[in-house]
């Protein structure tokens, strides 16, 4: 009930009397009005607590315990998991217990990720009766390659001898109560109609479809199963798209008598592997390829079709045309595979803007597919900075935001100037017009898009004041580096540098600041980037992935869940959950501290707790080689591999598991695999055969991509 219905019940004296006493009895009503709220919310809320469908989230585990289903471990930043999904579908597991299926959707439920079961004894090369002889021949037909690609992995058509070996440290042995449950740990994210980098300039018909120009392997969308009994196969799931199948569809397609539509399995029309885009001119629109002019080919070498065909290697991540055919623009709709939402991407990231989601005073988009509108949308990055440079000129001290809408590569250096008192956001989102309106600041969306700025992002903090500006990058992949320039006329430089989902400058210069900014603060939220140089200003990184050192020999440092493939120097340093590949050096060591973390021996700190090797080599100290064995072991440092920066599953379990979450170390933490792993183990107990042994088997690519 709110404030001014309990108050009009009141006699007019008594509220006569309270406006000349200044208001005490209105005060003790508003108390009332605002629990009166809450009271009425929660009697609203009862009858939707019955449904574990409407319910609130904290009524989910106690519906769980009425059907019985057991409490996991939380995963509380994995947003394809869904607790109340799993106890929904409780009674409906139970229903099919035992079955294959059933264990698949389980194994969904409980991780969040792609699964598909194995019962090896399916595969088993057994002595057959002649009465009951298998489908499946017990020697490999080696003259069909396209199944023998699929050797090793969840969907060979092989059989094998019997394994009486345990499962387990990622392997599956072929054996009669052994169920293998593998699983895809990682997602994939879907680009649409994101350009493509050409390999010369001026293009020659050779185009990388990663923006930045390195090759990295497609990946096959995640397609959902119509139902609980449909068995995944290769189709299904976030897998490295193969040459093979994508080819022989494309055939069957062109063929007298072409597959009917529900039967296409990598190019449906709702959701195909990838799309190819062609502009040809600046005056044309993009249009998509019409798939009897694709070709699916290894293009190692490079070769170019003829005529309107295209070219297309979904391995090593390019694609050719005709030499000498007008090409203005050429993109595609594809999807790549990562370990998490770290880095520049498509994924949603409105939970995480921070300051870029604050009030503006003035916005502009930038868009290289839309026409420009006055005051609204423009065609490059460099227009819009000077859009704002104007803006500022005019009105010192407000704040800015520039929106870029599409997934293109901008072949700008771009240097930014703030004022004393401003900030500008660079932000990469959506921003919809609706047909009967203007739009609106508030109507972003960040998702979708992922921009490439090929040059380097430069800013210079301008003026002189106690309020100095800042900057916001959020969602860009910035293939050169970042630097904060010295400020011009001996101000006092730039205030803070916030940078938040950004992939800069990879392997190689990511951010540098140049001296005379003694107070910028610097900020890095979910980032891949190069070497870290900063002043004496404090430095802030949180799960990132550096890929190169930390130069802050005079600064206090702050990182959390941070790989570092360098040394690492700071004045003080507090860690946790770090990955630090590479000797750490602090000068004061009364400071600081390092936790759950790892860190090369020979490193100078302040006091640690639980860090490794420390632990490791107390808790064996006649080993000598057991700072060795627990060293990082990292699948990939290449950038455009979908292991890059992630611990191999070969690394010593002492880090995967060796964060204060239990998770492993490093930028990647937030990925909760071993949790997610060990939730799967806790449900299957319940679901099994009886004698039948089940094991996760996780599913990572292993390379196909090279520079």
């Amino acid at each position: 009930m709110r404030t001014e219905e309990i108050w009009g019940l009141l006699p007019a004296a008594l509220r006569s009397e309270d406006e000349a006493a200044g208001g005490v009895l209105r005060a003790l009503v508003e108390v009332l009005a605002e629990q009166a709220a809450l009271l009425g919310a929660d009697v609203d809320q009862l009858s939707d607590d019955w449904f574990v469908e409407t319910c609130a989230e904290w009524v989910v585990p106690y519906l769980g315990e009425l059907v019985g289903a057991g409490r996991l471990h939380p995963l509380p930043d994995a947003a394809a998991f869904s607790d109340r999904a799993r106890v929904a579908d409780t009674i409906r597991f139970r229903r099919r217990k035992g079955t294959a299926a059933a264990l698949e959707e389980l194994t969904r439920a409980n991780t969040g990720w792609s699964t598909a079961a194995v019962e090896f004894f399916e595969r088993l090369v057994i002595t057959q009766h002649v009465n009951h002889p298998k489908p499946a021949p017990a020697t490999a037909a080696i003259r069909d390659a396209g199944p023998l690609e699929l050797v090793g992995g969840p969907f060979e058509p092989v059989c094998r001898t019997v394994d009486v070996r345990a499962m387990g440290a990622g392997q599956g042995r072929p054996n009669i109560p052994n169920i293998g449950m593998y699983v895809w740990p990682l997602p994939s994210y879907r680009l649409d109609r994101a350009t493509a980098a050409p390999a010369a300039d001026p293009p020659d018909g050779r185009w990388w479809i990663e923006p930045v120009g390195v090759g990295r392997q497609l990946t096959g969308p995640t397609v959902t199963e119509p139902d609980i009994d449909h068995r995944a196969d290769e189709a299904n799931v976030p897998g490295p798209l193969r040459r093979r199948p994508l080819r022989d569809e494309l055939a069957a397609l062109a063929s007298a008598a072409p597959p009917a539509p529900e039967e296409l399995r990598w190019f449906r029309e709702d959701d195909p592997s990838f799309v190819v885009w062609i502009q040809p001119t600046a005056a044309d629109e993009l249009r998509a390829v019409p798939l009897e002019h694709l070709r699916i080919c290894d293009l190692t070498g490079w070769e170019l079709p003829t005529g309107s065909l295209v070219r297309v290697d979904p391995v090593l991540g390019r694609v050719t045309v005709a030499a000498g055919r007008p090409v203005h623009r050429l993109a595609l709709s594809w999807w790549y595979a990562f370990s998490a939402d770290v880095g520049a991407g498509p994924y949603p990231r409105r939970g995480d803007l921070g300051a870029a989601d604050g009030p503006v005073d003035w916005q502009l988009g930038v868009s290289a597919t839309e026409p420009p509108r006055a005051g609204e949308v423009v065609a490059s990055l460099g227009e819009a900075v000077t859009a704002w440079h104007d803006w500022q000129a005019a009105h010192p001290g407000t704040a800015g935001r520039i929106v870029l809408l599409d997934s293109h590569r901008y072949a700008e250096t771009v240097a930014v100037r703030v004022g004393q008192g401003s900030r500008l956001t660079l932000l990469a989102a959506q921003w919809p017009r609706p047909p009967d309106r203007p739009r609106r600041q508030t109507d972003l969306d960040p998702v979708g898009v992922r921009p490439c700025l090929l040059g380097g992002l430069s800013v210079t903090g301008a003026g002189a004041g106690d309020r100095p500006g800042e900057l916001v990058v959020d969602g860009l992949l910035v293939a050169g580096p970042v630097t904060v320039a010295a400020p011009s006329a001996g101000g006092p430089g730039l205030g803070r540098l916030e940078l938040r989902h950004c992939t800069v400058g990879p392997g190689a210069t990511g951010l540098t600041v140049a001296a005379g900014n003694e107070r910028v603060e610097v900020a890095l939220y979910r980032c891949v980037t190069g070497s870290l140089a900063v002043g004496d200003g404090p430095l802030t990184v949180t799960d990132t992935l550096v890929h190169g050192g930390i130069g802050a020999a005079d600064a206090e440092v702050e990182l959390a869940g941070v790989t570092v493939l360098g040394a690492t120097g700071a004045r003080v340093l507090t860690a946790t959950d770090c990955l630090l590949d590479g000797v750490v050096t602090v000068a004061r060591r009364q400071q600081g501290y390092l936790r759950f973390s790892y860190l090369r021996p020979g490193s100078v700190t302040p006091r640690r707790y639980r860090c490794q090797p420390d632990l490791a080599v107390q808790a064996h100290p006649g080993d000598p080689d057991v700072a060795t064995r627990v060293g990082p072991a990292l699948a990939s440092t290449r950038y455009g591999d979908a292991t890059y920066g992630r611990l191999a599953e070969t690394a010593a379990a002492e880090l995967r598991t060796g964060a204060e979450s239990g998770a492993e170390m490093g930028a990647f933490r937030r990925a909760l695999t071993p949790q997610r792993l060990n939730n799967l183990a806790l449900a299957l107990r319940e679901y099994l055969p009886l004698g039948r042994v089940a094991s996760p088997l996780p599913v990572l690519p292993t390379g196909g991509t090279r520079p």
